[in-house]
């Protein structure tokens, strides 16, 4: 029988305990089950030698960065490839990049760059993996002044299904490149990411408060859903340097009013606060703040955004996200939204924590990267939108968790249904379903290509991928 020896470990998993055991990940949700085997490379001699095992065994690599995939099967048949020892993060602040090793999660990155006077785009948890974010396109909380994260990356890092080390880039030829354009938006599955080396900005050009990100947050009761849903509309279009979420969610167990359903509007400019309010006076209007419990204005560092969202990242229980990219929303839609999310989380108790979200952010500069050859050659589909509707479920049993599926359904067939009649649905490669297909997410040329890649870089279906 073949063995497998490298200096990394390679665990058995015991089979007499639950599947969590072996594997941590963000969700229980889906499919899971114990792996194959788990193995945690330290080099990328010890990720060969793995490669080279599953093609021998007959084993499925499935590398793993942040585990927050709850899209993600795992089985019988699947190497887990834990990438945590890959760890490193390393800042050029003379060439502004940084260069990530392929487990390192998003808080690391945030801490490494701020800490040396930069930032870069960024997914809005320190938890997830920060390969793995961007292998779906990423959906960074700056990308109104830059874009998507994979419109940042410069080199790719990689061990191919062949066993073999190999760097790609924009500068690539043939085949290379075409690999490279593939991993930035559909990069599941080409490989084992290793490194990836992208652009990161001074802290400096935002032109900050000392105080740090302006952000102003209006919490509102149910009663006064429909202002809140208005001056949300109000505030489109927004400009680059701003980004605006309505949140539907519960007072945790800690607030006056523990359970009760909230209505949060909170918009954040990333750059002067002088300009920030003048540019949003709606968000003082007293007539919009009488009617608040919670109207705030609370700069915070660049390094801390994401801190808020914090009780998110636990791992455990069976939850999932779910999304929708939009070009229009009316307040109608979100009014009918809030009365399904209130009813739901109602009827199903351990689905308090069920929350909505949708966002909005300056759809200029995607619109400017899309019509330049290096953002025509990605794969990403979605830069004509500038609305965002995420449906984070979560629940314990296995009941709610299927009514938790018809939930999510039902919420992104409505915002769809307020949108433009004639698009596409589109979503996030990283927020797909089981039932979403190849053409929510790609043009047909770009399916039609990433199928003849997967015939020239794995051939024999070594690694996982979703829908390709």
């Amino acid at each position: 029988m073949t063995t497998l020896q490298i200096k990394g470990e390679v665990i058995v998993p015991d089979r007499s305990t639950p599947p969590s055991q072996s594997v941590s990940r963000w969700s229980d949700k889906g499919i899971i089950a114990h792996p194959a085997l788990v193995v945690v490379p330290e080099s990328e001699e010890d990720i060969k030698a793995a490669i080279n095992y599953a093609q021998s065994t007959g084993l499925q690599v499935l590398p793993a960065g942040g585990g927050h995939g709850s899209f993600v099967p795992i089985g019988s048949k699947t190497l887990y490839m834990n990438m945590k020892q890959f760890n490193q993060v390393s800042v050029n602040s003379t060439a502004h990049t940084i260069t990530v090793a392929g487990g390192v999660l998003t808080g690391q990155v945030i801490k490494a760059v701020t800490e040396k006077g930069f930032y870069t785009t960024w997914t809005n948890s320190n938890a997830v993996g920060f390969i793995g974010g961007i292998l779906g396109g990423g959906n960074p909380t700056l990308a109104g002044i830059h874009g998507m994260q994979i419109d940042q990356v410069l080199s790719v890092r990689l061990v191919t299904g062949e066993g073999k080390a190999l760097e790609v880039s924009p500068s690539s030829m043939g085949d290379e490149l075409a690999l490279f354009n593939a991993i930035c938006g559909a990069g599941h599955g080409f490989g084992v990411i290793t490194s990836l080396t992208l652009k990161i900005f001074p802290i400096s050009n935002l032109h900050l408060a000392e105080e740090g990100v302006w952000v102003r947050r209006l919490i509102f009761p149910p009663p006064a859903l429909e202002t809140a849903a208005t001056v949300f509309e109000k505030l489109q279009p927004l400009s680059p340097e701003s980004t605006a979420a309505l949140v539907f969610a519960r007072a945790p167990p800690t607030a006056p009013k523990p359970g009760a359903p909230m209505v949060i509007l909170t918009v954040t400019y990333y750059g002067p606060a002088t300009d920030a309010e003048s540019a949003f006076p709606i968000l003082f209007d007293k007539a919009v703040t009488s009617k608040t419990i919670v109207a705030v204005t609370a700069p915070t560092q660049l390094a801390k955004l994401n801190d808020a969202l914090a009780h998110f990242d636990v791992k455990g229980d069976r939850k999932d996200i779910q999304s929708a990219a939009l070009s229009k929303v009316v307040p109608e839609t979100i009014t009918t939204a809030f009365q399904k999310w209130l009813v739901f989380t109602e009827q199903y108790a351990d689905a308090k924590r069920t929350t909505l979200v949708l966002s909005s952010y300056s759809k200029d500069k995607n619109m400017e990267i899309s019509q330049s050859p290096e953002g025509k050659a990605r794969y990403f589909d979605n830069r004509d939108r500038g609305f965002n509707v995420l449906i984070f479920s979560w629940s314990s049993t296995d009941s709610t968790e299927a009514a938790s599926n018809e939930f999510s359904k039902e919420i992104k067939a409505l915002y769809r249904s307020g949108s433009l009649t004639s698009e596409l649905p589109r979503t996030l490669l990283n927020n797909i379903a089981p039932d979403t297909k190849a053409d929510e997410l790609f043009t047909e040329n770009q399916a039609k290509e990433l199928k003849r890649l997967v015939g020239v870089w794995d051939p024999t279906c070594l690694f996982w991928r979703p829908l390709i």
